[in-house]
């Protein structure tokens, strides 16, 4: 059940965010302008200096690209935990910091919590083996 759970927790936010980043360039392209939420913040807005609160900047536009290919990347991790694939959990591992690095420039919150929970359940689920095959 944890293996199934782990997956998920790869596949949907990875496929979701993915989307989601290409979406608001795409926004971005057309307005010159990151969306407006009902909430009153813009989508990958950040505070952070030198990303770019209204508009990207050219390295925040690199970084949300950055952001769209660790997305993809954490859905195929999803795929491969799934199908117990050698080399998964390390994937996993590796990617990790790079994501949670992401949320937080970007100010990501559900990406905040998702990203220590899945490193969390890697280490669980792989706790009774030394290897994987």
């Amino acid at each position: 059940m944890t293996r199934r759970l782990l997956a998920w927790l790869y596949v949907v936010p990875g496929l979701g965010f993915a989307i989601s980043t290409l979406a608001v360039l795409a926004y971005l392209d057309r307005r010159g302008e990151l969306p407006m939420t009902p909430f009153g913040f813009r989508l990958l807005g950040s505070t952070v200096p030198g990303m770019g609160e209204v508009r990207l900047t050219p390295v925040g536009r690199a970084l949300a690209w950055v952001l769209v290919g660790a997305s993809v990347a954490d859905a195929a991790i999803g795929v491969l935990l799934s199908s117990r694939r050698s080399g998964a959990r390390r994937l996993a591992i590796v990617m990790a910091p790079i994501t949670f690095g992401l949320a937080v420039l970007f100010q990501l919150p559900a990406l905040l919590v998702v990203a220590p929970l899945r490193v969390l359940l890697v280490a669980i689920a792989g706790g009774g083996r030394s290897r994987e095959a």
